[in-house]
């Protein structure tokens, strides 16, 4: 949460990050994807959505000790919640 990329972003939203970081760090490496897609959904319905930047950033810091097979599947599981949200935009 010290780190500088965080600095620009919501008071509000940077608390629900250092909530859900604090509850994911109890997580496995298997259980984190399905974790931060609830997360997201949780904020959502909560009425708070993250910028793409905000989220590069997020995920940057997220992915910083991860290999890159794991930082692949983050991208992609990203790529597709992109597209389904832009699906249900349209509708």
């Amino acid at each position: 949460m010290n780190n500088p990329a965080f600095k620009d972003i919501n008071p509000q939203k940077l608390l629900l990050l250092n909530q859900l970081l604090g509850q994911a760090n109890s997580k496995s490496k298997e259980e984190l994807i399905p974790f931060f897609i609830a997360a997201s959904s949780k904020a959502s319905s909560m009425g708070m959505s993250f910028n793409d930047d905000e989220t590069d950033v997020i995920i940057s810091v997220l992915t910083a000790n991860m290999s890159e097979q794991d930082k692949s599947r983050v991208e992609t599981i990203r790529k597709l919640s992109k597209m389904l949200s832009q699906r249900q935009t349209k509708k």
